[in-house]
């Protein structure tokens, strides 16, 4: 089965954005997948937050953590310096998934729209605060010195792997 169909399977809907596998579980699913951050082009708006996580299984155990662990506790005086530093790589990284010409265009023409590709955090944030676990957790698993991802993945118990009972698997096949 193709990666497209796998990924609309897993996130429930119809998938109609370009984008990459970056993270695969040991049954060789999508785990993860970089977005393209321009969808629509220069007209259309930025998609923010590129980085998808798109196994079940993972974002069960994100959503558990979240109920227990408010986003905003992860956000500790220390974290925050080293945040500043992380929401600018991954404004960075996320620039460099365009063009350099179509970034130049965006410039020139909708500076606005190149604010908002230069300033946005991980999960698109543009205040003081975090969001979305679950974008982290994505960034993490292709960056994996990210420190937030790494707090994350130690609060997810065991393997996840083991208890997602080959899930991907299943709703593949049933297709």
């Amino acid at each position: 089965m193709d990666d497209l169909k796998v990924v609309g399977l897993q996130l429930k809907r119809e998938i109609d954005v370009e984008f990459k596998v970056i993270k695969r579980c040991a049954l060789g699913y999508p785990q993860a997948i970089l977005n393209n951050p321009l969808p629509q082009g220069i007209e259309g708006p930025v998609f923010s937050t590129p980085w998808w996580l798109t196994c079940p299984q993972l974002q069960k155990e994100i959503y558990a953590i979240e109920a227990k662990h408010p986003v905003d506790n992860f956000l500790t005086v220390e974290f925050k310096i080293i945040y500043r530093d992380y929401r600018k790589r991954a404004a960075k990284k996320r620039c460099k998934l365009i063009p350099r010409e179509v970034l130049e265009e965006i410039y020139q023409k909708k500076p606005s729209l190149y604010q908002e590709m230069v300033s946005r955090g991980v999960a698109g944030e543009n205040g003081p605060g975090l969001k979305c676990l679950h974008a982290h957790f994505a960034f993490f698993l292709l960056y994996p010195d990210y420190p937030l991802g790494k707090e994350i993945s130690l609060l997810i118990p065991g393997n996840p792997e083991e208890r997602c009972g080959g899930y991907c698997e299943k709703i593949s096949s049933c297709s």
